[in-house]
């Protein structure tokens, strides 16, 4: 572990005066920004490349060539979705959907492609952060620069610790920010939180008040993550508590573009086998722009076919619906094969947190899915019921990636967290007879102790305030006169009740502090650590505290499934 230095001031906003968000997303991504000194007008940048028409976000796609025996990004978003229709496309490789690969929870299949997914995540950062920033610039003029932006990088409240990390070294190798700026240069924003606050100034025209209850549904691309919040009036204006632990799961859009992929499987029986490569991913590519948003439940649906003799050789094209270049998709099929098995998800989601607040004012769908007209209609029918307000705020697919520049320019409106798990340290505590093992037994100079007692500090569904301290100290003492007392602080995360015992358990990260005493320091001459974490944001800090100097790590982890020991910061 190294150790380095780290800024000794407190981090300064105002140092960077313009927020940037960006919202990185299964299928589609986007950038937001704002001035903070002047106002709060958050602008969107609806100009992406090579794209026709004015939107929000751009196609998370990246294309790959091979230049001396190693795969480089040549073109991603929109482009990378063109090239792939040229005559030159068999010498590429598309990544797409690489996103859900961080979801720990999530079986999916093998990731096969020699780019690996960190490696995709910060390729297509970088690209979209070089363009996003060239645009913002223009508008700024000469007196700014990148030095001038702080960031907000959004993540599904679901991830794990690890996942996370991923992320904001996927953004640091990036260029985005480096391991010489403030860590809070760059924030992550649970990304139902962010439409939180984007729904959060729609609240007057719901008639939504102080004592009010709402829930967001995030539903995007790969996850839906949902939250409840209160809504409270403070001498500051209005604020939001977050009620119970949000929670979400991969059931995203995509999950309705592989249930239609099966379904073109099915129709096309063994004939599809036979087809160019490339018409089952533009079908679905048509079914997904096309007809998946507009879709009602309803109306039966027609999607066009590319221009190919391969549906020439299907024995009987009428029987599956095809006649004068396009394919009959009955509505009943699609809602009961296509649509309900990834929508049942979404609506038992949104049940439990139902429960598990008791009362609830509005639901608010946003986020690509989250506007599908089915989907809408569905929530409607469970929960108006139980739900005065069900609606779409305007233009839901930006809630989110606006919704995080809001955190940026006001991180303070979240007042409250819930913790998503119980974290604690390993430490010595006295044996207790018959109720620890001996194995774990050993004889200090304190008296009999026991190693790896687990010491709790948070636990998981506990309610704590924005960036609240939890303390803790410990002591240490001289053994014998040859003791240095070289020690550590080793931190655990678990998703679940506390233990009594770390026995066993993954370390999540580690402080390695100095040998605190001298030579001439007697036998049993003890020494206090103060251990301090952090809570209520979406990464946890860590400071100990020994003989007037402090060390503080944030929860860092290697590829792969190992846990690394992070870098100590010496403040």
């Amino acid at each position: 572990m190294t150790q380095i230095d780290l800024h000794p001031d407190d981090f300064e906003p105002d140092d960077f005066p313009i927020v940037v968000a960006i919202d990185f997303g299964t299928t589609f991504s986007g950038c937001a920004y704002a001035y903070a000194p002047d106002d709060e007008v958050v602008r969107t940048i609806t100009a992406w490349p090579k794209q026709n028409i004015q939107y929000a976000k751009t196609p998370t796609l990246n294309l790959y060539t091979e230049v001396n025996g190693k795969h480089k990004m040549m073109e991603w978003g929109w482009k990378s979705k063109l090239e792939m229709e040229s005559p030159s496309a068999s010498k590429h490789i598309q990544i797409s959907q690489y996103k859900p690969y961080l979801d720990e929870n999530l079986v999916l299949p093998p990731w096969k492609n020699t780019v690996s997914v960190q490696d995709a995540i910060s390729d297509y950062l970088y690209a979209l952060h070089e363009y996003a920033a060239e645009k913002i610039l223009q508008e700024f003029g000469p007196s700014y620069s990148r030095k001038c932006f702080r960031y907000c990088l959004t993540v599904p409240a679901m991830w794990s610790d690890k996942a996370k990390d991923v992320m904001r070294r996927a953004a640091m190798r990036a260029k985005l920010i480096t391991e010489a700026d403030h860590p809070e240069r760059l924030t992550l924003v649970s990304e139902p939180e962010a439409a939180a606050l984007y729904c959060k100034r729609a609240c007057k025209q719901y008639d939504l008040e102080d004592g009010d209850r709402f829930l967001i549904c995030d539903a995007g691309g790969g996850t839906v993550d949902l939250i409840v919040y209160d809504i409270h009036l403070s001498s500051q204006g209005q604020r939001l508590s977050e009620v119970i632990q949000g929670h979400g799961a991969s059931c995203g859009s995509m999950f309705i573009d592989m249930n239609f992929r099966t379904l073109l499987i099915q129709k096309f029986g063994r004939t599809w086998a036979k087809f160019p490569k490339d018409i089952v991913p533009r079908l679905i590519e048509t079914f997904a722009y096309q007809l998946k948003p507009h879709f009602d439940g309803v109306d039966d649906q027609y999607l066009a076919l590319p221009r190919s003799d391969c549906f020439d050789h299907i024995e009987d094209p009428g029987a599956i619906g095809i006649d004068g270049g396009y394919m009959l998709l009955k509505a009943s099929e699609l809602k009961e094969t296509v649509f309900e098995p990834v929508v049942v998800k979404v609506l038992k989601l949104i049940q439990e947190q139902l429960d598990a607040a008791k009362e609830c004012s509005a639901i608010f769908m946003v986020g690509g899915f989250g506007a599908s007209n089915y989907l809408l209609d569905r929530v409607k029918q469970e929960f108006s019921g139980m739900v005065k307000t069900i609606a779409v705020p305007y233009k839901p697919e930006v809630a989110v990636v606006c919704g995080a520049v809001y955190v940026g320019l006001n991180p303070k409106v979240v007042t409250a967290r819930v913790s998503r798990r119980c974290y604690g340290v390993s430490i010595f505590g006295k044996f207790q007879e018959g109720v620890d093992p001996i194995a774990l037994k050993v004889y200090r100079i304190e008296g009999e102790m026991c190693k790896d007692r687990f010491d709790i500090f948070v636990k998981k569904d506990q309610k704590v305030q924005v960036n609240e301290c939890v303390t803790r100290i410990y002591y240490v003492t001289k053994q014998n006169i040859h003791d240095i007392g070289a020690c550590s602080i080793s931190i655990y995360a678990i998703n679940g009740q506390p233990p009594r015992y770390s026995t066993g358990l993954p370390e999540l990260a580690e402080i390695l502090l100095p040998g605190p005493f001298k030579s001439s320091d007697p036998v049993s001459h003890t020494v206090s650590i103060t251990t301090k974490m952090y809570f209520g944001l979406n990464e946890i800090k860590v400071v100990a505290s020994i003989k007037g100097k402090e060390y503080s790590t944030t929860l860092r982890f290697e590829d792969g499934d190992s846990y690394t020991r992070p870098q100590v910061r010496y403040l």
